[in-house]
This record gives C-alpha cells, structure tokens and sequence, in this order.
C-alpha cells in the first residue's frame, strides 16, 4: 500500500492540512470530534508523520521523550528520576508523559514526539508487541525499552529478571512458616507474567496459592483489604501475602493497621519493587529490590549512546535481589 502523506489524511477526514498537524501537534486546540475523525483516518493507514512533509526546519531538539506507564505509582516517577539524572548532566531536557496504561493514548503520544522532533525516546510500553514500538522503529528515532524485554532483538532494553524476581519471592516463602500464601497482582503486563512464572514454579504446592488480580493502585489495594478479612479469613487464618506491587501492598498494609490486624504476626507482607517510601510506610515493607533508579539511568545512558551510534544495540538485564523488612518476621536465609 502507497505511503499516505499528511494531505492524503486531510482529503479523507475532510479537514485542511493545517488541522491534521494540529491534532498531532496541539491536541487540545482541536475538537474532540474532529480529532476522532482525524486520528480515526491515521489509524486506518498507521500513519505515521513525516518531519520533512510537516515543513518543521533546523536539527532535532535536545530533548528526550519519556513515556511511563503511570504518572501516580513511584515506580515510573523514580525511574523518571534516574533518566534526569543522566540526561540534565549532558545537556538534555526530558519531555515525561503517561500512556495511562491506554494503548491509543500511547500511540498518540509517540506521533506527538516524533512530529515534535525529539532526539530519542525513552518507553516503558504497555505491551512487549507494543503498535508504538513499531512507530518508532518506522521514524528511525532511538529509542530504548524500560521494564519489558522486546521480542526483537535489535530492540535495545533495560528491564529487571522479572523470572528471578519471582524465583526469589518463592524460595523466601518456601522457608516462611505460614498457614496459606495469597497472591496479589495488577495490570496484566509482561514483567507481571514473568514474576508469576518464576514464583510458581519455584514455590512449594502452587496449587494451593490463592489468587487476586486486577488490583492496581494503592487505593484498590486499602479496599481489598476487608474482602481478605471476609472471604480469606486472614484475621484467623496465618497468611502471608505477595504482593506484586508495592503501591498495592502499601495500601493493604494502612487498611490491615486501621482494622487491627497484627503485622506480621497474623499476616505477613512481602511486596516486589522497593519503591522509596516501601521503606517509610506503617510497617516498613519487606520487597523485592528491582533497583528502579539504576534502571532510568541505565536506560539514558543507553540511549545517548545510541545517538552517537545507532546501529548499535544494548540489552540490560537488571538481577533482584530480597530486601527484609518488618511486614514480615525474621527468619534465617
């Protein structure tokens, strides 16, 4: 199929050229309508815009893109902190935004960048198949994976062992005196799934797990917190919880302290991340450490390197580790 030009997108959506590069552009000066209309017709075609057919003049600017998952889980904020502790040093600016864990909005954001003239892109996509993958790789921008192993091996990356993360979790537990162990997940991604392989299939009888998904954010982990009490009888029952998201854990941690529930004498708590208030919540959480600043600034790093020479590849894999603290008790390793 003939590659559609920016007037082809306009004839169709029956807007003037002008306006496409508006809603690529500037958004929020556009009608929602006619920015469905228009976005609807580049779908349709996978369009992708063009530098040279928008006119824009002069050298890519000295700024990176940065899309994260999540602008409210620390987790992205502090991998966010570690991408700007890289580029500020050596002259960049960092441009952040949130997919939202919404992949039309993630493909939005990846025109915006690319018609924006960003000298590379930093993206924690939603998915390792990710259409705003494919995008980037049709521009030729650089660009490196946070927090997913790409099934492209020409793809450069930065992600932790989630297997080993995983694997790790298990065996802890394996040795943790417990009467049932719940498992607590949230978005359906990769790193997720890689977790679970490993914890299942290291931890002792995986068929007596019990599990929970889709509970995604701190508050939905303080709500949760009752139904564990109700239907899993957590308040009777010695349970221990892993959870794969500190946000998550935190928040079932503040519910468990409010209904008097003894941590970690009745219900022990082991989360996975070690975000930086993990450590400063009501009962400091015991976590797996997938050291989230080193993976911002092993990201960057990997990228300014890639400016300088695109035709290179770096894959990072970033190995776990068990941080103890007091949501669960104290046991010889």
């Amino acid at each position: 199929m003939k590659h559609k030009t920016i007037d082809d997108i306009a004839l169709e959506a029956g807007v003037s050229k002008a306006t496409v590069s508006r809603v690529i552009s500037h958004p929020e000066i556009v009608s929602k309508r006619t920015q469905e209309r228009v976005r609807a017709v580049m779908d349709k075609y996978s369009y992708t815009p063009s530098l040279l057919a928008q006119g824009l003049a002069g050298s890519p600017t000295r700024t990176i893109g940065v899309i994260i998952d999540e602008l409210s889980n620390f987790f992205f904020i502090e991998i966010a902190e570690g991408i700007d502790r890289i580029l500020s040093p050596n002259g960049y600016s960092m441009l952040l935004s949130s997919s939202r864990w919404v992949e039309e909005r993630e493909i939005q954001l990846v025109r915006s960048l690319i018609s924006n003239r960003v000298q590379g892109v930093l993206i924690a996509p939603i998915s390792e198949n990710s259409t705003a993958i494919k995008l980037l790789q049709e521009a030729g921008i650089p660009f490196v994976v946070i927090n997913s192993i790409p099934k492209d091996p020409s793809i450069s990356y930065v992600c932790c062992d989630n297997y080993e993360g995983g694997r790790i979790a298990a065996h802890y537990l394996n040795n943790y005196p417990s009467e049932q162990i719940i498992v607590i997940t949230g978005f359906a991604h990769q790193s997720i799934e890689h977790r679970l392989e490993g914890f299942y299939n290291t931890i002792n009888s995986p068929e007596s797990i019990i599990r929970y998904s889709q509970i995604k954010t701190q508050e939905e982990g303080y709500i949760l917190a009752p139904d564990l009490i109700k239907k899993n009888h957590i308040d009777r029952i010695k349970t221990t919880l892993f959870i794969t998201n500190d946000n998550v854990a935190i928040g079932i941690i503040n519910r468990l302290v409010e209904e008097g529930i003894k941590i970690p004498e009745q219900v022990s708590i082991l989360g996975y991340d070690n975000i930086r208030i993990s450590e400063l919540c009501r009962i400091p959480l015991t976590t797996i450490n997938q050291f989230i600043t080193k993976t911002g600034e092993l990201a960057a790093q990997s990228l300014l390197k890639l400016l300088k020479k695109q035709d290179s590849v770096y894959h990072h894999s970033i190995h776990p580790s068990l941080i103890q603290r007091e949501s669960t008790a104290q046991i010889p390793q």
